[in-house]
């Protein structure tokens, strides 16, 4: 009775191991299509793509959702053979087992800040730094490098980018939650280009 008990535990936790193993393989092979954007690894060579190594599984999904239904805007991008693409385009035709793939192989990456690629000014570093404690630290832990957040990752970022999507969330070209907008709608505007440096800075 032990061992008929003992070995179906055994079957159970291999049935559920599998489909884990299954998409972690699909993933990897799904990752392959953004690596001209994202890098292979989730860490892009480009100053206008955002690196997405290490984020959180949910916030990756979540995003990749929103980009398939129009949610999120998808900013255009040239590739290198001068087509151009963005991420709602290419989300459109994904399934919810691809999303969930490619969303457990990105969050399994590990993130790589480009902070020592990129020119900084040490006092607008410095009052973005304390801009951003103020106004986003809650939501936003250590500059934004706790994937447990679930809100993505800002330390390190490419400036460009970081900029890029400032502005659409000044225009409403992107939406906000309900409190990152109240908060991001008392930062002077005068101190976006602060906040934007100490991030890039980490």
């Amino acid at each position: 009775m032990l061992k008929t008990f003992q070995s179906t535990l055994i079957a159970g936790a291999l049935a559920l191991a599998v489909p884990c193993l299954v998409n972690a393989a699909d993933g990897a092979e799904l990752a392959k299509k953004c690596a001209d954007c994202h890098g292979k690894d989730g860490n892009s060579s480009k100053e206008d793509v955002p690196n997405i190594a290490g984020f959180s599984a949910p916030y990756l999904e979540d995003t990749m959702i929103a980009y398939r239904s129009g949610d999120r805007p998808g900013v255009k991008f040239k590739n290198d053979d001068g087509t151009e693409t963005d991420m709602a385009e290419l989300a459109k035709d994904l399934s919810d087992e691809d999303i969930q793939a490619m969303a457990a192989y990105f969050a399994g990456q590990k993130f790589k800040s480009h902070a020592a690629e990129q020119k900084t000014d040490p006092a607008l570093v410095k009052r973005g730094e304390e801009v951003f404690n103020d106004a986003c630290d809650r939501c936003h832990a250590d500059y934004g490098s706790d994937p447990a957040d679930d809100a993505g990752l800002l330390a390190g970022q490419w400036i460009p980018y970081l900029t890029e999507q400032f502005e659409m969330f000044n225009s409403g070209d992107r939406d906000m939650p309900r409190t990152m907008k109240k908060k991001f709608e008392r930062v002077d505007k005068a101190d976006y280009e602060a906040v934007i440096q100490a991030l890039g800075s980490k």
